[in-house]
């Protein structure tokens, strides 16, 4: 087996890392942490500070939630109006509208568990 002198692609060692956002930002154990730090369907933290550190995770986790649900009934929204002008060719097919309205169902139990009061 040959030994490789030089890696088989170019390799950049910045001098200056300006270019690159910050480490939270910019890996996928930060960005998962931020996540689990409480950040909301905006990439933010949750924003009221004079809540607990569990309330504003919640908070967060009904905001991505809710952003979820509000994507899968326009999804499915856009599907039922597909229904009714195109042909059905065209149509979304029944187990693609199920898979939709369960989607929907399974994000909006957390959100209702989630806004409870602890």
């Amino acid at each position: 087996m040959t030994a490789r002198k030089t890696p088989p692609f170019h390799v950049v060692e910045p001098i200056n890392d300006d270019a690159n956002p910050a480490d939270d930002l910019s890996t996928f154990q930060g960005c998962l942490t931020r996540i689990r730090d409480g950040e909301g369907s905006d990439g933010m933290l949750w924003p009221e500070e004079n809540l607990s550190d569990g309330r504003r995770q919640s908070l967060a986790r009904i905001d991505r939630a809710a952003m979820g649900i509000l994507t899968a009934v326009e999804m499915l929204h856009a599907a039922n109006r597909c229904a009714t002008m195109a042909t059905p060719r065209r149509h979304l097919d029944e187990g693609g509208g199920e898979g939709l309205f369960f989607a929907c169902r399974e994000l909006a139990e957390p959100v209702c568990r989630e806004v409870r009061p602890a």
